[in-house]
C-alpha cells in the first residue's frame, strides 16, 4: 500500500491511495444509482398522474443519494491533491535512481578499465556515449560523441557495461594495422582509379573496403548469412588504430585524412568522425588519400 504521510481530514482532501480508491468506489456507486433513478423517472414521467406515487418514491431516493454525495468527501479534490503529491514523490524517486545508476555504472565500468564522465542526459565512457532514458527504462549506446548509434539495452549498470565491453571488443576489422592499411590502400585505388594521390570521399572508400573485407565464402555464395558487417564505427576505429600505430611517421607520409569543412558536415554520407585518443576527443573527416603507393 502506497502512503506518503498524508492524514485524512474531515473533508477527505488528504488521502492515501487506499482511501482514495474507496472514495471513488462510493462516489461511483452513488452516481450509478442516481443515473438509474433518473432514467426511471424519465420513463414514468411520461404519464405523471398515473405514476405519481412511484415518482414520489423515486424522487425521495434521489434526494437521499444527493445527500450522501454532499456528505462524502469530494473525490475530485482528493484526487488532485494526491496526484500532485504523488508526482513529486515519483520525481524524488527518479532523482534517487539517477544517482544510484551513475554510481553503479561507474563501478561496473571500472571493472573493464573505463572511466565514467559527463552528466545527464549523456554520459561518457572512453570512446562511447551512454544516453539513459529513465522514462522508458533503457539506454542508447553511441560510438563517439553521439556519432554512430550502436545499440539499445535495458537500463541497468551491468547490462550497459557488458554491452560497452562487447562493442569495444568487436569494433574494427580485426586485422593488424599493416594488413588493414594494405586493404585500405587497395580500396582507395579502386575508387580513385586514374585520380590516385587525390583526396577521395571517405565514405566511398568505406563502401569499397567493406567489400574487400568479405571472406571467400561470401564471394563464392554472396548470401546475407555469409556477409561480414563493417560499419562506419568499425571504419572509424580502424582509422584511429592506424593513425596511432607505429611507425606513425612512416605511415603519415603515405596516408592522410582530410578534415571536413562546414559544407561536408551537413550530411552523414559526406563525413566520418574519427577519434584522436581513448577519451573520445576526435575530428570529422570528409576525404582520404594516399600520397605514395605502399611497399
Amino acid at each position: 500500500m502506497l502512503k506518503h504521510g498524508l492524514n485524512p481530514d474531515r473533508r477527505g482532501v488528504n488521502m492515501d491511495l487506499t482511501q482514495l480508491s474507496g472514495a471513488f468506489t462510493a462516489f461511483k456507486k452513488n452516481v450509478l444509482s442516481a443515473d438509474k433513478i433518473l432514467k426511471e423517472i424519465s420513463r414514468l414521467d411520461q404519464n405523471r398522474i398515473q405514476n405519481l406515487s412511484q415518482l414520489k418514491v423515486r424522487a425521495a431516493k434521489l434526494e437521499g443519494i444527493l445527500q450522501r454525495l454532499s456528505l462524502d468527501a469530494d473525490p475530485r479534490e482528493a484526487l488532485s491533491n494526491w496526484a500532485s503529491r504523488y508526482k513529486q514523490a515519483l520525481m524524488d524517486s527518479e532523482e534517487q535512481l539517477r544517482v544510484q545508476f551513475g554510481a553503479e555504472l561507474e563501478q561496473e565500468l571500472k571493472k573493464i578499465g573505463l572511466p565514467l564522465s559527463g552528466q545527464y542526459p549523456a554520459l561518457k565512457a572512453g570512446l562511447f556515449t551512454i544516453e539513459p532514458d529513465f522514462d522508458k527504462g533503457q539506454a542508447t549506446l553511441w560510438y563517439g560523441p553521439k556519432q554512430e548509434r550502436l545499440d539499445k539495452c535495458h537500463l541497468t549498470a551491468s547490462k550497459v557495461a557488458n554491452r560497452i565491453e562487447k562493442a569495444k571488443r568487436q569494433l574494427g576489422s580485426g586485422l593488424s594495422e599493416d594488413e588493414f592499411l594494405k586493404k585500405l590502400q587497395r580500396a582507395y585505388s579502386r575508387v580513385a582509379e586514374s585520380q590516385y594521390h587525390e583526396p577521395i570521399p571517405i565514405i566511398k572508400v568505406l563502401a569499397e573496403l567493406a567489400h574487400l573485407l568479405q571472406s571467400s565464402r561470401f564471394y563464392g555464395d554472396p548470401r546475407r548469412e555469409n556477409y561480414k558487417s563493417y560499419s562506419r564505427a568499425d571504419f572509424s576505429y580502424d582509422l584511429f588504430r592506424v593513425q596511432r600505430s607505429e611507425p606513425h611517421i612512416l605511415l603519415s607520409k603515405k596516408f592522410q585524412l582530410v578534415v571536413a569543412t562546414r559544407v561536408h558536415t551537413k550530411q552523414r554520407q559526406d563525413f566520418l568522425w574519427v577519434p584522436e585518443d581513448e577519451s573520445g576527443k576526435g575530428t570529422t573527416y570528409s576525404h582520404l588519400q594516399f600520397k605514395e603507393a605502399l611497399v
